[in-house]
């Protein structure tokens, strides 16, 4: 198990906003005020950054399947926040943009972002890249629906998308997410996957940890998972066991909070990066 860089956090680095994702995902908030946060979020969020993109385009994604189940699946919606977010830099939503477009049987631009985002990933140093299983398998699956004939007309329109968009994405990519954090630990063994339950050769879930002030989970909402929403169960054991350092003698007593994409592949489980954690 191990860590990758900032290159593949998915949130942003505000307190607040870390904070409103805590009511959002949080059933055991009173509804209003999830709503309420949400529409403030979504209000802004033709300003908003990459990190904040994502979450919302995820959320829709997931739709009832993410915790506290506070929106229905919008695919169109998560089309326009991912793709805004890809197109600052955000790994993480090139794929979910494949993910989408493959769902939705438009398998030419599935192949697209799925050929967008293996570049980009490819460009990352050793170590830094995402699991090269979750990648070959995304477009085996797409190749699966659109056959092997098509790429030598596909790409073309890769490399005519790259061109377009490649400033503003290294840009995004590079500046986005910056400083140094706390990163929760995870036990040193691999998690076996319960009997019965779905289980993919590979994907990802992304999730809201909250720590207690001695470093302790209080809590693991879960935002969305791929390539199948099962998968989010899944993983929820192996993120269940994260932690903290504990807060240093004298620091206020408050929660942290902690972004966290949790990878499947190879049958292992590992985190692939956080973002800022504040309490």
């Amino acid at each position: 198990m191990g860590f990758a860089p900032p290159s593949l956090a998915v949130a942003p680095a505000k307190d607040d906003s870390i904070k409103a994702w805590s009511v959002i995902l949080d059933p055991q908030q009173p509804l209003a005020a999830r709503q309420q946060m949400l529409a403030g979020i979504e209000k802004h969020a033709q300003d908003a950054d990459q990190g904040e993109l994502y979450l919302l385009g995820s959320l829709y994604q997931m739709g009832p399947h993410a915790s506290g189940a506070l929106v229905a699946q919008d695919l169109d919606k998560a089309t326009l926040y991912l793709g805004n977010a890809a197109l600052r830099g955000s790994l993480l939503a090139m794929a979910k943009m494949a993910e989408i477009k493959l769902a939705t049987r438009k398998y030419r631009e599935a192949m697209i972002w799925a050929q967008v985002f293996a570049h980009y990933a490819m460009l990352l140093p050793d170590g830094e890249r995402p699991p090269e299983g979750y990648t070959a398998e995304l477009v085996q699956r797409i190749l699966d629906k659109l056959g092997r004939s098509s790429i030598p007309q596909v790409m073309p329109d890769v490399a005519s998308f790259i061109a377009q968009h490649d400033a503003g994405i290294r840009a995004g990519t590079s500046s986005h997410f910056g400083g140094k954090s706390p990163r929760p630990k995870p036990k040193e063994r691999s998690v076996v996957t319960p009997e019965g339950r779905f289980a993919a050769q590979s994907g990802f879930a992304d999730y809201l940890l909250a720590f207690r002030p001695d470093g302790s989970l209080a809590h693991a909402w879960l935002l969305d998972a791929v390539p199948d929403p099962a998968l989010g169960e899944t993983l929820h054991h192996y993120v269940s066991e994260m932690t903290l350092p504990a807060q240093p003698a004298g620091t206020e007593a408050t929660l942290r909070y902690a972004w966290l994409p949790a990878m499947f592949d190879d049958h292992r489980y590992r985190m692939s990066g956080a973002s800022k954690h504040r309490p």
